[in-house]
């Protein structure tokens, strides 16, 4: 049988056995929460290994006899309590410390809770720790079953689950039940100080003398095999366990400092690497881990040092909310022992820290919230109905409930994420608001030199990055155009492998050496040697309309900490609008490198109109269910209309349509300017379409003179639901034909490009199959004839009904060619550009 086979079928095995284990508990626990008044608990508890009497009134004697019949056995006993039901008597025959054997009949006590504390201690530690325990043990050696500290995690975490259980087993095989506890048990000191030796990196100390280790695996084991087997033999045969009975208080003694010894390492093996550790990743794991293990312990380590100081039972000498909330603090320790082994780089504490607090607000907060409203409601109608009569203040707490609800939506979970970013994250928040910014700015750049000089001082200052290459093609080869590096540029050849990583993904590349993906260890040493010249950790893909235009080289923080999720898809925004802007750049140069040549003005023109077509869609995208089709008809050679379809993330449509104010070169320039943000803006993963179109305004203002703006509307459609989310500023409304309805798409705000502080509203339409949306500029429907009257919205829409069978792109042909036969020989006086999208099941 293959390893992994072998490995993976162990996996199985031991998930099986803890699942029915587990499962056994959990139906422990119910019957005693449904049935606990009837079910029967012990009315006294026996000291292990011997017949003496541990606590209640009979403190300190010995059981001599139940029913008559001599005490033989621990499981005699358990076995005489369970045949009775609560409120029953149990004859037990009983010898003091005087030597005097009495009897006694016990009244059999209920099993039921006594109070909710009581409830909320069971099962915080026989159902949530262990459940968390488990399921973040067996999925750390399922997502890495090769990796040896991660089976040492799930020994540990079984371990840890089985030693904080209290609940008693109650089902089948209860040998091999106390069989698998022991040894769970066991394995716990056993796996946190394997764990300790080799986490991250195994440990100096054991290099040198790894027989240390071994010695004291013996004697741990020792131990606890003999603790164990004694308390076995107890279970089966009073007298020969009562004969070890002065072993077996020795062996407990040893255990507990077992216990001790084997966390104490655990913690001071951790100590030790955090000075000796000279990896990064290897140190930020460290802290992470030590960090997540003292929150987690510590406080049920003070709540049982506590409980032996004030000698109190330990977890019930405190009010149960302080009980249970360090138990539940117990699950950062598998969390975060999970975490520093499954995650493939790890971040430093404060950025594990702020991700976990927006993460608990954003998902977890709102719902807690609301379901604590909705219980304080239900709390007042029971209180209602069990007195009878409603109190004066009772409505009105009522009332305030219902108001608390409808205020706790998600933008006020948001406010709170933001102000929590503000205030205690404001390094972080702004880094994010800068390359956000940045992400916007570098749209408007039109030449080349100054764009990767603002690029780089932005990158550079805001991440704290002080390594950055940037290289552009230039026919089969990528040169170095801008370096912060000393030394002999280093070129990429077009045929690389990193290029082709680039040109495949699309998106930002990390590249790290210590454990290297599959494509680092294909690459050849040419190219090895070319990434570590530049110390390549972040590799950005500048992408053009057909190919990778460049490629910007991010080098290490000085913080030596990775780049975060939130700092790759940043940096992806700022990529695509550079490579954006590159392209614009170059296109821009190409068409006045040719314009200069010429000395008519109709061959400029041509040039710019050559430009404007490869600006609009070469190609239509293809989504689920949707047909689509465009076309722009100038009215000279060079017009300011504009379109585009975007193949968004999660399969999603973007359709934008636009009239820029003003004709020739100037419009086209605005009108590049305009599909640049746009895209930008698109790809940054903006969800709320209002705030785009405010963040585009602000872009064409700044970008154009005042006499500038354009009329636009963008929408995006998503196929899953069929829905179209959209903005129009001010802009002829599309509108959808369905059977004989009509359906315009006005919801809006002005124009962009000439009020700097303009707000817009986000509408949604919610589209059908057989629906088909047409969106266009006013020259289709003021196209006019030599006697200055209008084809008109009228016309159009019936034209629009009258060839909805055709596909989109026929169907365009037919409108242009209706909207011509009606001005006959006028002239075109304003560009045309109609857009048909078809919508299907």
């Amino acid at each position: 049988m293959p390893p992994a086979i072998r490995q993976f079928a162990a996996l199985f095995v031991l998930f099986v056995a803890a699942l029915f284990v587990q499962a056994g508990h959990t139906r422990s626990l119910l019957r005693i929460l449904q049935y606990g008044r009837s079910l029967p608990a012990e009315p006294f508890g026996l000291q292990p290994a011997t017949r003496i009497i541990s606590n209640g009134l009979f403190r300190g004697d010995q059981l001599l006899a139940i029913d008559g019949h001599p005490f033989s056995s621990g499981r005699q006993y358990r076995e005489a309590v369970q045949s009775r039901h609560s409120g029953e008597t149990l004859k037990a025959t009983l010898s003091e410390p005087s030597g005097r054997a009495i009897e006694r009949d016990l009244v059999i006590p209920s099993a039921a809770f006594s109070s909710l504390s009581q409830v909320a201690l069971a099962v915080a530690l026989n159902q949530v720790i262990p459940l968390v325990g488990l399921a973040l043990g067996f999925g750390v050696v399922f997502i890495r079953p090769r990796d040896l500290k991660a089976w040492l995690v799930l020994f540990l975490m079984t371990g840890f689950s089985e030693t904080v259980r209290t609940s008693a087993w109650e089902g089948p095989a209860p040998d091999l039940i106390l069989f698998w506890t022991s040894f769970w048990r066991t394995m716990w000191p056993v796996s946190m100080m394997l764990f300790g030796i080799y986490f991250p990196s195994r440990s100096l100390r054991d290099r040198r003398r790894p027989w240390l280790k071994f010695a004291a695996l013996a004697i741990f084991l020792a131990i606890d095999i003999s603790y164990y087997g004694i308390l076995a033999v107890w279970q089966h045969d009073v007298n020969a366990a009562h004969n070890l009975s002065a072993a077996f208080g020795t062996l407990s003694v040893l255990q507990t400092l077992v216990l001790l010894v084997a966390n104490g390492g655990f913690f001071m093996n951790f100590r030790h690497k955090s000075v000796a550790e000279t990896s990064p990743d290897g140190r930020r794991r460290l802290m992470i881990l030590r960090a997540g293990s003292w929150l987690g312990l510590g406080p049920t380590v003070l709540l049982i040092l506590h409980a032996l100081v004030t000698r109190g039972v330990p977890f019930a000498s405190l009010p149960w909310p302080f009980t249970v909330s360090a138990l539940l603090l117990l699950t950062l320790f598998p969390l975060t022992l999970a975490y520093v082994i499954v995650v493939e780089r790890a971040m430093n504490l404060g950025f594990v820290i702020r991700s976990g607090l927006k993460y608990a607000i954003a998902r977890s907060g709102l719902w807690t919230a609301r379901a604590a409203l909705v219980s304080l409601a239900l709390y007042i109608f029971w209180r209602v109905a069990r007195r009878g009569e409603l109190t004066s203040l009772e409505p009105l707490e009522l009332v305030a409930v219902g108001i608390a609800l409808l205020l706790l939506r998600k933008q006020l979970v948001d406010r709170l994420s933001l102000m929590l970013d503000r205030r205690f994250f404001r390094e972080a928040y702004d880094s994010e608001k800068v390359l956000a910014g940045l992400a916007s700015e570098v749209g408007r750049y039109l030449e080349i030199k100054p764009l990767f000089e603002r690029v780089a001082l932005r990158l550079g200052e805001t991440l704290h990055v002080n390594e950055i290459v940037i290289l552009l093609r230039e026919g089969d080869t990528f040169r170095t155009q801008y370096s912060t590096r000393n030394g002999e540029p280093m070129d990429i050849v077009a045929t690389s492998r990193i290029v082709a990583k680039l040109q495949k993904d699309g998106e930002p590349v990390q590249v790290y050496f210590d454990n290297p993906p599959d494509w680092i260890r294909s690459l050849n040493a040419e190219e090895l040697q070319t990434l570590d010249y530049m110390r390549s950790q972040l590799l950005l893909p500048l992408l053009g309309r057909d190919q990778l235009a460049g490629i910007i080289s991010l080098g290490p923080k000085l913080s030596e900490v990775p780049y975060t999720e939130t700092d790759t898809r940043l940096l992806q925004a700022v990529a695509w609008q550079t490579g954006m802007a590159l392209e614009n750049s170059r296109l821009l140069a190409s068409l006045a490198e040719e314009a200069a040549q010429r000395e008519r003005l109709n061959l400029e023109l041509e040039i710019a109109r050559e430009v404007q077509e490869r600006l609009f869609p070469q190609s239509y995208p293809e989504i689920r269910g949707v047909e689509c089709a465009g076309y722009c008809r100038p009215a000279r050679g060079v017009g300011g209309d504009y379109y585009d379809f975007l193949k968004l993330p999660e399969g999603k449509l973007g359709i934008a349509i636009g009239d820029v104010s003003g004709k020739g070169i100037a419009a086209a320039l605005l009108m590049a300017s305009l599909q640049a943000s746009l895209r930008g803006q698109a790809i940054s993963g903006q969800q709320n379409l209002a705030v785009l179109m405010r963040n585009l305004n602000l872009l064409v203002y700044e970008a154009s003179t005042s006499n500038r703006y354009a009329t636009f509307f963008y929408g995006e459609y998503d196929p899953a639901t069929g829905q179209l989310v959209y903005v129009n500023a001010g802009h002829n409304p599309p509108f959808v034909l369905r059977a004989d309805q009509v359906i315009l798409l006005e919801i809006g705000g002005p124009v962009v490009g000439l009020l700097p502080g303009a707000r817009y509203e986000q509408g949604k339409c919610q589209l059908q199959p057989s629906d088909v949306l047409f969106l266009y500029t006013d020259g289709i429907s003021e196209a006019m004839t030599e006697t200055d009257e209008e084809w008109s919205d009228e016309r159009f829409i019936e034209s629009a009904k009258a060839n909805t069978a055709l596909d989109p792109a026929r169907m365009i042909q037919a409108i242009f060619a209706a909207a011509d036969a009606f001005v006959g020989t006028a002239k075109q006086y304003d560009d045309m550009t109609l857009l048909v999208l078809k919508f299907k099941q």
